[in-house]
């Protein structure tokens, strides 16, 4: 019996290590993918600007333009491996948790935001409450970044972003309402895919924003609500179990 048990605790230890390579593989070979097939856009940019300008003997007003080109591309690119990165590890395995604040975590994103809404004349407004969670502060960061930018890049001069947090029904909850364009269902259905951008905003942006958001969520096993406002633009709330069990909540 004392046999049984030893070789079924050991069978069990290999099974789990078996599936935790399996998901480091899984998430390698998606960021490997991801990154070829977005990556493609900026180094040929590259490329052609390098290519048409050498062709002949360029000025130096040429030159300069050429590597405006060239830096506006690599840029690109940053963004979206920094993107790819922060997907991959979200989907890794078991993550490293410790006690956030999320009213924190939103009062860096709403800071780190507010010269962008001044920018593009956009009204942005923060009620944040404690809100305790667990999990990852640099994730939790992202994925509060990313709400506040998805937020401001889909919107139109004089609109409104609302960022909210809180504790409801004993869970940690962080609501991000934006003004902007309609969003159809079917657009709807793809927004938290990846290298998926609305149509309003045409080609800029990688395309991983809220796929991210999503990722993240998903690894601190919390749960993700987003419905199209009916006068235009989202309204997307994610919830996080609490850092302490709560009496009398559900989970």
């Amino acid at each position: 019996a004392a046999l049984a048990i030893t070789i079924n605790s050991m069978l069990d230890r290999i099974q789990d290590a078996v599936a935790e390579r399996d998901r480091v593989l899984g998430s390698q070979r998606l960021f490997v993918a991801n990154a070829a097939h977005e990556l493609r856009t900026p180094l040929t940019t590259m490329r052609t600007a390098i290519d048409v300008t050498l062709d002949g003997e360029p000025d130096r007003a040429e030159l300069v333009a050429m590597a405006g080109d060239i830096a506006a591309a690599v840029d690109t690119s940053r963004r979206t491996l920094d993107g790819l990165l922060i997907l991959a590890r979200s989907h890794a395995g078991p993550l490293r948790r410790e006690p956030v604040d999320l009213a924190t975590v939103a009062a860096a994103a709403v800071a780190a935001s507010a010269g962008r809404a001044a920018d593009v004349a956009v009204i942005l407004e923060a009620d944040l409450r404690r809100a305790p969670a667990c999990g990852e502060p640099v994730l939790l960061e992202r994925m509060a970044g990313n709400l506040l930018d998805n937020a401001l890049r889909y919107n139109h001069d004089g609109g409104h972003v609302t960022v909210t947090c809180g504790i409801a029904e004993g869970y940690a909850f962080l609501r991000v309402v934006n003004t902007g364009p309609r969003v159809t269902p079917e657009e709807h259905q793809r927004l938290f895919e990846p290298f998926v951008r609305g149509a309003a905003n045409g080609t800029r942006g990688a395309g991983l924003g809220l796929s991210i958001v999503g990722a993240v969520v998903t690894a601190h096993d919390g749960e993700l609500f987003s419905v199209p406002r009916s006068g235009g633009g989202m309204d997307i709330t994610v919830t996080l179990p609490p850092a302490l069990p709560v009496a009398g909540t559900p989970g």
